[in-house]
C-alpha cells in the first residue's frame, strides 16, 4: 500500500491542474485557435504554475487562493448555455478540490459561492429545485464529512509520532542515564580507591622488627585524618600482632590541642590492644608549645628518635 504524505497529495493536484492547463493549451490551437481562449488557458496555465512553485516554497496560502481563483473562474467564466440547460456538474469540481487540498470550510465556502452565482446568472432555474439542493447538499455535506474524518486522522497519525518521537527520546535518555550512573559507579568506585590509596599514604606504616611497627605522621593532622590515623594503626596493628608502636611527629608542621588530643586517643586505642606507644621527633618548639597548651601525654614514652626506641628493651 502507497502511503503519502498530504504535501505529496496536494503536490499531486498542483501537478495535476498543471497539466491540464498545458493539456488545454494545446487544444485551444485546433481546429481554429482563438486569441481569446489562448490568453484566457496560457493565463490559468500561469496561475496554476505559480501556485505550484509558491506551495513548494512554502507558501501554504497557495492552496485557499488556488480555490478562491478556481471559484471565481467557474462562477463567471461558464457560458450561460451549460448553466441554464441543467444543474451543471462543475458545482463539484471546486468543492472537490477543495476537499483534498484545504479544510471543510472552503469546501462549503466554494461550494456555496458557486450555487449562488448559477442560480442568480440562471434566474433560479434548476438551481432552485428542492430535490436538486437535496442532492448537491448530501453531496457537499458528505465531502465536508470527508475531510473531517481526514483531519481527525492526520491528527491521530500526528499524536501518534509525536508519541513514538517521544518514546524513542525517553528510552535514549534512558540509555543515557543508565550509562551516565554507570560511569558515575565506576568514577565513585575509582574515587574511592584513590582515596584509600591517599589515606594509606598518609598514614603509613613501617615494620622495623617483628612486633615493632613505625607510622611516621607528615604534615597537618586534622580529624579526618586522626580518624583515618587510628583506624589504620590498630588494623596494623592487629593484623601484624605488634607489641610496639612508634609514631614519628617529626614532619608534624604544627602541633595544637586538637592535633595533641588525636595523639594521646590514637595511644590509648593501641594500648587497648596490648602495644606499647612510643613519641619521637618532638622538636623543641614543639614541645614548648605543648608546655604552653598544658598537655599531659600520659600513657606515652617519648623518645628523640625512631632509632632510640627501636633500641628500647
Amino acid at each position: 500500500m502507497i502511503r503519502l504524505t498530504q504535501q505529496q497529495i496536494n503536490h499531486g493536484v498542483f501537478g495535476f491542474l498543471t497539466g491540464l492547463a498545458v493539456i488545454a493549451l494545446f487544444l485551444a490551437f485546433f481546429p481554429e485557435p482563438l486569441l481569446s481562449t489562448i490568453v484566457s488557458v496560457l493565463a490559468g496555465l500561469v496561475i496554476s504554475g505559480g501556485l505550484w512553485f509558491a506551495y513548494w516554497r512554502g507558501w501554504e496560502p497557495a492552496r485557499p487562493l488556488l480555490i478562491i481563483l478556481l471559484t471565481v473562474i467557474v462562477a463567471f467564466g461558464t457560458d450561460e448555455i451549460f448553466i441554464d440547460a441543467r444543474f451543471h456538474h462543475l458545482l463539484y469540481t471546486v468543492p472537490a478540490l477543495a476537499l483534498v487540498l484545504t479544510s471543510p470550510f472552503w469546501i462549503a465556502a466554494s461550494a456555496l459561492t458557486l450555487l449562488v452565482t448559477f442560480a442568480y446568472r440562471a434566474g433560479g432555474g434548476p438551481y432552485v429545485n428542492p430535490f436538486e439542493l437535496v442532492t448537491f447538499a448530501f453531496i457537499v455535506g458528505g465531502m465536508i464529512f470527508s475531510r473531517l474524518a481526514i483531519d481527525n486522522a492526520q491528527h491521530l497519525e500526528a499524536a501518534r509520532r509525536e508519541a513514538e518521537e517521544a518514546r524513542a527520546w525517553a528510552e535514549q535518555r534512558e540509555h543515557e542515564l543508565a550509562a551516565q550512573a554507570e560511569e558515575l559507579a565506576q568514577r565513585n568506585t575509582e574515587q574511592q580507591r584513590l582515596l584509600e590509596l591517599v589515606s594509606v599514604l598518609e598514614t603509613p606504616t613501617i615494620t622495623l622488627a617483628e612486633g615493632v611497627l613505625m607510622a611516621p605522621i607528615v604534615g597537618a593532622l586534622d580529624s579526618r585524618r586522626a580518624q583515618a590515623l587510628t583506624t589504620r594503626l590498630l588494623q596494623e596493628a592487629n593484623a601484624r600482632r605488634a607489641r610496639r608502636v612508634i609514631l614519628d611527629i617529626s614532619g608534624v608542621s604544627a602541633v595544637d590541642t586538637q592535633v595533641a588530643q588525636a595523639l594521646i586517643q590514637t595511644a590509648r586505642a593501641l594500648r587497648l590492644l596490648g602495644c606499647q606507644v612510643i613519641l619521637t621527633g618532638i622538636s623543641a618548639t614543639v614541645a614548648m608549645t605543648l608546655t604552653h597548651l598544658n598537655v599531659a601525654m600520659e600513657g606515652m614514652i617519648t623518645t628523640r628518635s625512631p632509632q632510640e626506641a627501636l633500641a628500647m628493651q
